[in-house]
């Protein structure tokens, strides 16, 4: 889509979500869902096609299919919430966050005094986990891929800059990238870099098992962690039955040279963050957000 596209639906999502009540906001997705779900054949398809590698053929075609029109239907939610972000802080984000669950995971981290790596994958509402953080004092930076939309980065910079995120563009094709070097500062500031680590770009990454098939993960955040001494602690925002997000931070992996060597240590660290990813959208495959054949 052009700029001015992206912009036109931003705006949109963005009044409708002030408009109207979040209570409401199921029946219209709903009803959006029924029209726009026949229409995207191929996406709806990949979809699907991902799903049957997770649930592991414990479901049926009918099963399939309801669980990839609910993930069409959370996705929009998810952007529905996005357009609301700008409306949270630390004084009403209840209305969005029901549950906070391992914070002590990140406290104990951070006392190592090396900074923290949060990785999470295309998992609920990503986002949102950053503005809780930020919105209770953490030192946040987003790493990111530079967005194609004018318009969308512009608001999501706006967004993150109210709550005090820093955002960090990367790209991978670089040889010689300055934001490696910005973000190994964050890390030995004892500051928390996010990112997410479920699909790769460039040409960085180690192979591990992921749902019983050989996968590609980018491994960036092994070699941030091994470089700086970091932790990483994946770190989920799922949406739970009561329309309200459970943020969900797990216990930190630490990527040590061991007696092997540094190529097989990084591989046995990425394998833990494969395993983590793969325990959460087991749980939530409704909320996994890969709307293209991932493992084709």
């Amino acid at each position: 889509m052009s700029n001015w596209q992206v912009g036109f639906y931003l705006f949109l999502f963005r009044l409708f979500s002030s408009l109207v009540p979040r209570r409401l906001h199921p029946f219209f997705t709903t009803v959006g869902n029924h029209l726009i779900f026949p229409l995207t054949k191929q996406t709806r398809e990949c979809v699907k096609e991902n799903l049957r590698v997770i649930v592991k053929g414990q479901y049926s075609e009918k099963k399939i299919n309801k669980l990839a029109k609910r993930c069409f239907q959370n996705y929009s939610q998810k952007l529905l919430d996005y357009m609301s972000m700008h409306r949270l802080d630390v004084s009403n984000r209840w209305k969005l966050v029901e549950r906070e669950v391992g914070e002590e995971h990140l406290a104990r981290a951070l006392k190592r005094g090396k900074g923290v790596i949060c990785v999470t994958p295309h998992l609920g509402n990503w986002e949102l986990g950053g503005y809780v953080l930020a919105s209770k004092g953490y030192p946040v930076n987003i790493l990111t891929l530079k967005e194609g939309s004018r318009s969308l980065r512009k608001y999501e910079e706006k967004v993150r800059l109210q709550f005090g995120i820093h955002t960090i563009y990367i790209d991978p094709f670089q040889e010689s990238n300055l934001a490696i070097v910005e973000i190994a500062r964050k890390l030995r500031e004892n500051q928390i870099v996010a990112l997410i680590a479920d699909r790769i770009v460039g040409d960085r990454w180690v192979e591990v098992q992921f749902f019983g098939r050989p996968t590609k993960f980018p491994v960036g955040p092994a070699l941030l962690a091994m470089e700086t001494g970091a932790s990483v602690i994946p770190v989920f925002v799922v949406l739970e039955k009561r329309m309200k997000y459970w943020g969900i931070l797990e216990k930190p992996i630490l990527f040590t040279n061991s007696a092997q060597g540094k190529g097989e240590s990084l591989r046995q660290g990425m394998e833990k963050i494969a395993e983590s990813f793969e325990r959460m959208i087991s749980r939530y495959p409704d909320q996994w957000y890969n709307f293209f054949s991932y493992w084709g």
